[in-house]
């Protein structure tokens, strides 16, 4: 069953800055700025007097013991998920696969979009999880897993054929799931605050911070969906283009953003300007 509200596709022969050109420059900006942060950030982190290396640990059926499985080194987490983020920018602008990536970003299925935000989140989730002392292996896999899976329902809400009264569904469901992960942090440092061992001021000003571009995102979405809604409701297709490419953009900065924020919060605040040999 063919989706009536799915955008047009980008007409040859339309002006290259309506049919993408300016996005291909932004994402391909974005991509080699975030790939010489990750360049930069691995410099930084070698020749660092210490690292910051937070525990996996599992515990035992008995309670009175947890092992250690391996360490997460947070700086070099930073850096990865920065070198990541970059590449998934960059391939998009090969010319072989912009064509398929504008298509579908014209066409409502942001496919592109989803692959790097559903490792992008859920490692930021990942390491803030841990920042906030939370070790436990089963706890830190479940958030990630969580978070993907909301991702998974933002594709569903572009793809799957609704009634008009639940177009939204698929997004309000992701939405309830991803507060989840957040909730438990937030319990924790609650936790930790009523025990009398509260994070860092740094630690706490770094999850609000996430927490701040995760809501972004949201609210991103929603908007781009809310518009195409409202244009299959009109039946106007004249501003498909230029609302299609104007989420794009949106999406593409706040990821930027959002990834070189946390990245330098980490490597200038956990490991310390002082650690570092400049």
């Amino acid at each position: 069953m063919a989706d009536d509200g799915a955008l047009i596709a980008p007409v040859p022969g339309d002006g290259e800055d309506v049919t993408g050109a300016g996005l291909r420059r932004l994402s391909g900006l974005a991509g080699m700025l975030l790939l010489v942060q990750a360049v930069v950030l691995g410099i930084i982190l070698a020749t660092a007097r210490s690292r910051v290396v937070l525990p996996i640990t599992l515990g035992l059926p008995d309670g009175r013991e947890r092992i250690v499985l391996f360490a997460v080194d947070i700086g070099a987490g930073v850096a990865v998920l920065a070198l990541l983020v970059a590449v998934s920018r960059l391939v998009v602008v090969i010319a072989t696969v912009f064509p398929h990536y504008s298509s579908g970003v014209f066409s409502n299925r942001h496919t592109a979009r989803w692959i790097e935000f559903v490792f992008s989140s859920s490692i930021t989730l990942f390491l803030v999880a841990q920042l906030n002392g939370i070790s436990d292996i089963g706890a830190l896999v479940l958030s990630y897993a969580i978070t993907s899976g909301m991702t998974l329902f933002s594709v569903l809400q572009e793809r799957a054929v609704r009634s008009a009264s639940e177009r939204m569904l698929p997004l309000w469901f992701g939405a309830a799931i991803g507060i989840v992960p957040w909730g438990v942090i937030a319990f924790h440092q609650v936790s930790a605050l009523v025990l009398g061992q509260p994070p860092s001021a740094l630690v706490r000003v770094i999850t609000l911070t996430m927490l701040a571009f995760a809501f972004a995102f949201f609210v991103s979405h929603w908007r781009d969906q809310r518009r195409r809604d409202q244009r299959r409701r009109d039946q106007r297709r004249s501003d498909s283009l230029p609302s299609a490419l104007a989420g794009e953009r949106t999406h593409i900065l706040l990821s930027f953003a959002s990834t070189s924020v946390f990245a330098w919060l980490v490597v200038f605040g956990v490991l310390g300007v002082g650690n570092v040999r400049l």
